[in-house]
């Protein structure tokens, strides 16, 4: 384990001395906003309206914006109530022995690199609206400047985490800027008469087009994996948390960047429906905000909207890039992985995670170019990854509530469980072949955590019901290969 930061009492902030360096409030809460905030609310409008008709759309809103609220709440009372505790892995591993801490850690780095390949697609499609030959799509080009970006990203994380989110700080608040434009605008474009036109879809489904959304429930169920894609980044702050300056900060930070971001992506998304029909909506061009703000003010509009998807993404990029090689360190710490992983340099930095994320990142960069759908595919399977991180790390508050080992246990119970069981039934309805593709990706992983138990001498490298789990998660990942293989699961 990492060394805690306090106490192990919730009341330990109080007690630091004040001249702790770490990360602020402010620079806690610019990592879970920025962290979040990348590509996926410049293309909400498009592929929540492909989705569902207003109605729905809100309807799920409502839902997923009750659940994250509730796991917000959840990391936050678990970073008070377990501050020795280094995030959400630690979790899972305090709660459920070490293969499931594991599990959860490995999970949550496959989610974060992942998501910053979503991020270099996106990245590209932004600057081709100025750079004509990025507009194309993914092309060996486009995936050389996405390695060029990559690495110049590793580079100044490896030079030290705080430094990095002093610059993470700053790019929230230039991206933010023209997120905030757009809403603004769209308030005033806002026609009710447009926006309720066809607030259910029923006259879509009536015309029986292909763009009908179906009925209430398939709307709202193909509304899920659109709305957690936006939420990935949002336990920055609890992954973060032994760099904070005071641990507190950590549960303020989370629950109030997770508020912030539900109002702008509920604005984000569901205000152009009074300005464009459903049907105008899914003609926009991707990313969707660039193309409607351009209709709304002009051909300036949409280089301004580009310009801030460029700035949001490099900023979500740099927030992926640190959680991911925390994770990693956090779980050497733990010695679910090889103690090699731990080893930080003169910075603070863990040079080998930051390594070993970048040549995933590369990797997979490369496979893209043979995907038809590259930024929808690598942002699905993002957030199948880390919603199983998420589950298990609200489970721990769930089993923490029943005990009585929190404050307010009552309330706490009834967040985390809703939380656990909303994301659970939310990405088996919206993605059961994508949970299938992540045990891939866990056949490797389980060969690093055999050598790091190895490496720590235990009698017993699986034990009770982790020997089942584990070979449910490589048979699981064999049944994948099979249907990959066999066309029925694409990529």
């Amino acid at each position: 384990m990492a060394e805690p930061t306090g106490s192990s009492s919730a009341g330990s902030a109080s007690s630091e001395p004040a001249s702790k360096r770490g990360i602020g409030l402010i620079g806690l809460i610019a990592l879970v906003i920025s962290s979040s905030i990348g590509s996926g609310v410049f293309a909400l409008s498009t592929d929540i309206s492909a989705a569902a008709a207003p109605g729905a759309a809100i309807i799920a809103w409502i839902i997923t914006g009750i659940g994250f609220i509730g796991l917000a709440t959840t990391f936050g009372k678990l970073s008070l109530a377990r501050p020795d505790l280094d995030g959400i892995v630690a979790y899972a591993n305090e709660g459920f022995g070490p293969f499931v801490g594991f599990v959860s850690g490995w999970g949550y780095w496959l989610s974060i690199w992942i998501g910053n390949v979503a991020f270099g697609v996106m990245l590209v499609t932004a600057i081709g609206y100025f750079f004509p030959p990025f507009a194309d799509g993914l092309t060996v080009p486009a995936v050389v400047f996405i390695s060029v970006m990559n690495w110049a990203i590793i580079l100044l994380v490896n030079h030290g985490v705080e430094e990095a989110s002093v610059v993470n700080a700053i790019v929230m608040c230039c991206k933010l800027i023209p997120i905030f434009v757009f809403i603004v605008t769209m308030l005033f474009m806002f026609s009710f008469d447009v926006f309720t036109a066809d607030f259910w879809g029923t006259l879509a489904n009536n015309l029986g087009n292909d763009a009908a959304p179906g009925s209430l429930t398939t709307q709202i169920i193909n509304c899920f994996m659109v709305m957690m894609w936006v939420f990935v980044g949002m336990e920055g702050a609890a992954v973060l948390g032994h760099r904070a300056h005071r641990n507190a900060d950590v549960s303020r930070a989370t629950i109030l960047g997770t508020s912030a971001l539900v109002f702008i992506y509920v604005a984000a998304s569901v205000l152009p429906y009074g300005y464009l029909t459903r049907d105008e909506l899914l003609t926009m061009g991707s990313p969707s905000m660039v193309y409607i703000f351009q209709e709304a003010v002009g051909s300036w509009g949409g280089a301004f909207i580009a310009g801030g998807l460029v700035i949001s993404i490099l900023g979500a990029w740099l927030s992926y890039t640190i959680l991911a090689s925390e994770a990693m360190r956090t779980m050497a710490d733990m010695e679910l992985l090889p103690s090699g992983f731990a080893k930080l340099n003169a910075h603070g930095a863990p040079t080998l995670c930051l390594v070993v994320t970048g040549a995933m990142i590369q990797l997979l960069s490369i496979v893209m170019l043979f995907s038809e759908a590259a930024y929808q595919f690598a942002y699905s399977l993002c957030t199948a990854s880390i919603v199983i991180s998420w589950s298990l790390a609200s489970a721990y508050m769930v089993k923490l509530a029943r005990a009585r080992e929190v404050e307010q246990a009552g309330s706490a119970l009834a967040l985390s469980l809703f939380a656990t069981v909303f994301l659970v039934v939310a990405v088996v309805l919206a993605g059961v072949d994508l949970l299938l593709l992540c045990c891939i990706a866990y056949i490797p992983g389980l060969v690093c955590y055999i050598a790091a138990r190895r490496e720590q001498r235990c009698n017993h490298i699986l034990e009770g019901f982790e020997k089942p789990l584990a070979v449910v998660l490589v048979g699981l990942g064999v049944v994948a290969i099979v249907l990959v293989a066999m066309g029925i699961i694409t990529i």
